[in-house]
């Protein structure tokens, strides 16, 4: 464990000299801004508002906020994204924001179409793949000798990540780019806050793939199986009544029973 700790952080201190330039920032790199996407970004900057998020509220919530997310320190995205990012849908944002525990957002905003991209965990300290195993999904499978086994110790700084040609294909927050990006946040114009915003969501898609994409046995976005997922957890990722409910009632005012996740 030592050991692992003193290669993160040197690999850390390292990352933005040795490692290869990651696929999303060849997309980044090779992209030719149009006139629309200029436009829609300089929309965008000047639609923007800052929030606050409140550690302590007067009146303790129903839910109560839990301690942050220590694998976003690591994320480029939540430099300008709240944590949690999806904020829109008051239906579905609780359930897209779970997923941000365990899957890196570039596994569902990045989708090249001319790039076959292989989904693997990664240790986002050090960017490293893992392994597929069972314990990564946080339970295994329960059997007649013991009950199921939740697994306490495992937290988000293990993530499903693209990868391309044995690279993450994710922005690095400790990147020479996102470095630059942050000091044009700080300090910059704002023809360059405008250039720069487009650039980076250039390679992007604004929605993520339908929850059937990974709730679904015949569609597969990832392979659950190269993952580690056993049949148990692999049956209950493809049959989430959560996703189902959304894949049928696509009406915003549409609810769902409380008795119905109790079945």
């Amino acid at each position: 464990m030592v050991y692992r700790i003193f290669i993160i952080g040197l690999l850390s201190a390292m990352s933005c000299h040795v490692t290869a330039e990651s696929l999303y920032l060849q997309e980044i790199n090779n992209t030719v801004l149009s006139e629309r996407q200029l436009a829609e970004s300089k929309e965008k900057l000047a639609a923007h508002k800052d929030l606050e998020v409140r550690e302590k509220l007067d009146m303790p919530p129903f839910h109560k906020r839990g301690q942050l997310n220590a694998s976003l320190e690591y994320n480029t995205c939540t430099t300008c994204h709240l944590s949690p990012p999806h904020t829109k849908s008051e239906r579905t944002r609780t359930f897209m924001n779970m997923h941000t525990q365990f899957i890196a957002c570039e596994s569902c905003h990045f989708r090249p179409k001319d790039k076959v991209l292989s989904y693997q965990w990664e240790d986002v300290r050090d960017g490293l793949s893992l392994k597929g195993k069972a314990k990564l999904f946080r339970q295994v499978q329960s059997t007649e000798e013991k009950p199921l086994e939740r697994v306490k110790a495992l937290h988000s700084y293990y993530k499903i990540t693209p990868f391309y040609k044995g690279e993450a294909a994710v922005l690095r927050k400790n990147s020479q780019f996102a470095q630059a990006t942050k000091r044009i946040w700080e300090g910059g114009v704002e023809a360059e806050k405008i250039e720069r915003r487009a650039l980076i969501h250039a390679p992007l898609e604004e929605k993520g793939p339908e929850c059937s994409a990974c709730h679904d046995k015949d569609e597969q976005f990832l392979d659950l199986s190269k993952l580690g997922a056993n049949t148990y957890q692999a049956n209950k990722i493809y049959n989430n009544i959560i996703a189902q409910f959304f894949a049928r009632y696509k009406d915003e005012e549409s609810r769902l029973r409380i008795m119905r996740l109790l079945k």
